[in-house]
This record gives C-alpha cells, structure tokens and sequence, in this order.
C-alpha cells in the first residue's frame, strides 16, 4: 500500500466494522482453511479485525494471531473490538514484515491483496514467514470480476486496485516457490490456498 491508501484507509477506520459486518460464512472459512489450536497465525490486512477475532478463537490460549495492517486506525478499531481476546497488531508495510523467516503456520489474506502496489514482492514475503509444511490462503467472499468491477466506481486510490484473476495469482504461487492446494472462484469466492514445502 501506498502512503494514498493508509490516509484512505486510516479515514475510513471508525465507521468500517458496521459498514462491513462478520458474516456468518467467515467461521466455515477457517475451519476449511484447517485452522487449529496452538497454532501461529498471521492475519495479512487485517483491517477492523472481522477474521482476527475467529482466529484467536480457533487456535486458543496456546495459539498466537498477529493482525497486520498498514493502517493504524483499523488496528486501534481491532484494539476495541477485540474486548477479552488477545491478538498481537502490528502496523506495517506487508512488503517489508518484522518476522524471522519459518514464523507461522498459517498467513490468511483476506480482502487485502488488491490494496497491494507490489503483489509479487508481497507474495514472496508473507511465503518467507511461513514454516515449511504451513498454509497460506488469499481469500474474498467475491470474484475477481466483481470485486475490480466494484473497485472502479471508488475514489482515489482505491480505484484502480486489481485483485488477479484465480490463475493469475495461481502462475504468482508458483514463482513464489509456493504449491497450490486449492484454487476456487466464483461469484461469490475467490480462494487461492497454497503450502510452502
């Protein structure tokens, strides 16, 4: 993301959770996506928390969810959303993560991968934190098609972001040295999972 889309962002923080509520689905994703207790998940775009709050619960008091974002004022809205759960967040550029290399079992990217000025460079960082064995899934309750055709009728800067298509971003796994698992779009998904090996 750019400086343009943290202001965009940052603004849009305060009214974001009621204007894009959990839906129900969100728990059957992540039990598709094999989430379990103790494990180390790294929630990418995080934004106001919506999937971060079902992560903490799915992996437990032996797990740890960090919500990353590059917009503060989502993640102060993650603070007070959150009430009794702990979650680590952390503001920074999914291009450049803090971790070590081998951190996590899980990365989930939810609604965020467009937002992304250099998605290759932002693929092969969220696979450098990813343990070899672990999962990582791009994921949207929208298709590709919808979701750009959407995208175009906001403002600057987010209008011109562009979630790939499902084989796209496919091609963008394997140069990422990242094997695919499952790779479903329709009109109302758009799932990318792949593990490190």
């Amino acid at each position: 993301m750019t400086k343009s889309h943290r202001d965009y962002f940052n603004k849009l923080a305060p009214d974001w959770d009621s204007k894009m509520p959990s839906q129900p689905e969100f728990r059957e994703y992540l039990i598709r996506f094999g989430v379990s207790s103790g494990e180390r998940i790294l929630d990418i775009g995080a934004g106001t928390g919506r999937m971060t709050r079902l992560l903490v619960d799915a992996v437990g008091p032996n797990g740890c969810v960090v919500a990353q974002d590059i917009a503060l004022q989502m993640l102060i809205e993650t603070r007070s959303l959150l009430q009794n759960q702990v979650a680590s967040l952390v503001c920074e550029d999914v291009h450049a993560l803090a971790y070590s290399d081998l951190s996590f079992n899980k990365v989930l990217c939810f609604s965020a991968f467009p937002h992304f000025p250099n998605q290759s460079a932002a693929l092969l960082e969220m696979a450098r934190v990813l343990k070899h064995g672990g999962r990582m899934l791009i994921l949207h309750n929208i298709s590709s098609n919808k979701l750009n055709a959407f995208h175009a009728t906001l403002s600057d800067p987010v209008n011109r972001d562009r979630l790939p298509h499902s084989s796209e971003l496919l091609q963008m796994m394997f140069q990422a040295d990242l094997k695919p698992v499952l790779v479903e779009e329709t009109n109302d998904l758009y799932w990318v999972e792949a593990i490190k090996p």
